[in-house]
């Protein structure tokens, strides 16, 4: 067949034409460093490029999820530990509290001191998380969990909150179960315990045995709210040791999805430099 000079010569053009674009085209690479400016440079690098970056953007969330949940949790831990200090000082008043030798005055005194501890424990009960909420706010609380005056009762839904994507962590704990016990009314407070044996001291009437049984009622009642905090802090231990665990696993995808992102879309430039050359020189 053939071939017209008209047809010669629009095929030496069209020629001329893909070696410049391809130029242009390299010479963009090099300037941006990117293989990949535009999807049409190659349309299957440049998805599973587009799919790596969703992924990462997702791993970015799931890090500061994460990273929300572990100040919240340690600051939870850090809290309940303070708790429980007060809850064993006043077990040990409770302890001192049943010497026999002990006189009406000096009971009243230990009455005093329960109630200060009392008051720091609804302190520690209501405890603000710096993010708008309550370290023991449950499901959610716009207000201190616990009632300020009486046995305080707790307010909120019983339960936590919780954030992540894949695997969730409590950013609150249950108020109820732990100074409470049984996540609302009073029987079972430590706060209600305290108030009993606060009154019970300061009755100068009141006979040595009923004494002594008050004392090993709100003793038992100091008991079973270290158990139930030492119990949440152990639980948060857990959590913060997954989280950690969690952490590096999306550290670890991180670095690889960014690793075969760069694989797609980064310029080889001993590559690039070559095909450039080859171009040129055919110009």
């Amino acid at each position: 067949m053939r071939v017209s000079t008209a047809q010669f010569n629009q095929q030496s053009i069209d020629s001329i034409g893909r070696r410049n674009e391809a130029i242009a085209r390299l010479q963009e690479q090099l300037s941006s460093g990117r293989r990949i400016n535009q999807s049409s440079d190659d349309p299957i690098a440049a998805a599973e490029a587009e799919r790596i970056r969703s992924s990462t953007a997702q791993l970015a969330i799931e890090k500061r999820m994460m990273s929300f949940a572990t100040g919240m949790l340690t600051q939870a831990e850090s809290t309940l530990a303070n708790g429980s200090d007060v809850v064993q000082s006043a077990r040990e008043l409770l302890i001192a509290a049943g010497n026999g030798s002990l006189q009406a005055e000096d009971r009243a005194l230990i009455a005093t001191q329960l109630q200060g501890l009392r008051a720091e424990l609804l302190t520690v009960a209501n405890q603000r998380d710096g993010a708008g909420g309550y370290v023991f706010g449950g499901q959610g609380a716009g207000s201190p969990p616990f009632t300020p005056d009486g046995a305080p009762a707790y307010r909120p839904k019983t339960g936590t909150q919780q954030t992540g994507l894949d695997v969730s962590f409590d950013t609150t704990v249950d108020g109820g179960h732990v100074f409470i016990g049984d996540g609302g009314a009073t029987t079972g407070s430590i706060f209600a315990a305290l108030d009993t044996i606060i009154a019970q001291l300061d009755d100068a009437t009141l006979d040595g045995v009923a004494l002594r049984t008050g004392l090993d009622i709100a003793i038992q009642s100091t008991d079973a709210s270290l158990g139930r905090m030492l119990t949440a802090r152990t639980e948060i231990g857990e959590q913060l040791r997954a989280l950690d665990s969690r952490g590096r696993l999306v550290e670890s995808g991180e670095l690889r999805a960014a690793s075969r992102l760069s694989d797609l879309t980064a310029t080889d430039y001993a590559a690039a430099i070559s095909e450039l050359q080859t171009h040129q020189l055919a110009v």
